[in-house]
Parts: structure tokens; sequence; C-alpha cells
């Protein structure tokens, strides 16, 4: 929309009917909660703890499984070549974060001990696919991701595919030098 401020979108008809939905929406809702029995009540709230107890268990069991996969292209000093460019890295951690199986927090352990600040400026940066190849979020993340492929037995994708052939077996410049490096290979036939 474009809008900013509290108050910006007030003259939208959107922004009236939305108002409007959530309204009535939340008085049906309290309308539910009150003729309720009061054992209704703290039954519905101990299912919905135990499902959100449950995820988060699952999300901690999924993490630690990650962390054991071993990746075959690794080398001695622990690095992989990276094949995903820094927008589809930031798309995958969206998705994996809004699945709420994990807290941030507990996927930064994941990553590494990696600071919020790091993820925080490295998924703001929305200027290209290069943007944001120095930031450490990015080689982790996609160690992460690619032993979570591995893990759930994908196959790779074809946009992955593509960028192998295309980046050659150092994959993606982990810095963001200019356009230089894809030049290069693409003239000195990687």
């Amino acid at each position: 929309m474009g809008l900013t401020g509290p108050i910006a979108g007030e003259d939208n008809s959107t922004y009236l009917g939305g108002t409007i939905f959530f309204d009535h929406y939340e008085k049906r809702e309290k309308e539910k909660l009150k003729y309720m029995k009061p054992k209704d009540r703290k039954r519905k709230a101990v299912e919905q703890k135990e499902v959100k107890t449950k995820r988060s268990k699952d999300g901690a069991e999924l993490l630690k499984r990650i962390e054991e996969v071993e990746l075959p292209d690794m080398d001695d000093d622990g690095t992989v070549p990276v094949f995903d460019d820094c927008d589809e890295i930031r798309k995958k951690i969206n998705y994996f974060l809004g699945e709420g199986m994990v807290t941030k927090a507990a996927f930064l352990r994941a990553l590494g001990d990696v600071n919020s600040n790091s993820l925080r400026s490295f998924m703001n940066l929305r200027c290209g696919a290069n943007s944001g190849a120095s930031n450490v979020v990015y080689r982790t993340a996609y160690v992460f991701f690619e032993k979570k492929r591995v893990l759930e037995g994908k196959e790779k994708s074809v946009k992955r595919l593509a960028n192998e052939d295309l980046q050659g077996p150092d994959g993606f410049p982990l810095d963001n030098s200019p356009n230089w490096h894809f030049i290069d290979k693409v003239l000195n036939g990687y």
C-alpha cells in the first residue's frame, strides 16, 4: 500500500471493512467464551497449550536431527560451496520460521549461535541475489537448509541444479563484490 503511520490508511475502504470485520470477530469469540462452561474453557486452554508444547518438542527434535546430518560435499575445514543465492535463502528462512515449529532464538542457535542482529541485517537486504553474501547467516543458513533437504530425502531443485552448472564447483562467491565474478566465470568457463 505504501502507507505509513497509525492513521495513514483510514480513508481507504479496505481499512474500514477490515476494522468492522475484526471487531465483529472479536465480539463473536468473546460471546463463545461467555457461553462456554468454565470446565470447557479450561479444557480448550489446556488443549491449545498441549499443541504448542508438542510443536516446540517436535521443533527441538527436528533441529537435533538436522544438526546430526553430514553433508557429502563438505571440505576438510568444514566449508561447503553455496549454490543458492541470498534471495532463495531469505525465502527459506521466512518459510521455516513461519511454520512456527521453532523460535527465532532456537533457529539462531542451530545456525551456530549466530547473532540476531546478523539475521536482521541479512533479512533486510532486499536489493539482489548477491546482497548479503558476506553475512555469516548466508553461509550457515545454506548449510542448515542443505542438511534439512538431505534429512528429508528431497531432490535438488531445478534452480539449484542450474546454479551448480553456472557457478561451477566453488558455488556463489561469499562476498558482496560486483558482478565481475559472474562475468569472469562465463568468459573463462569456470
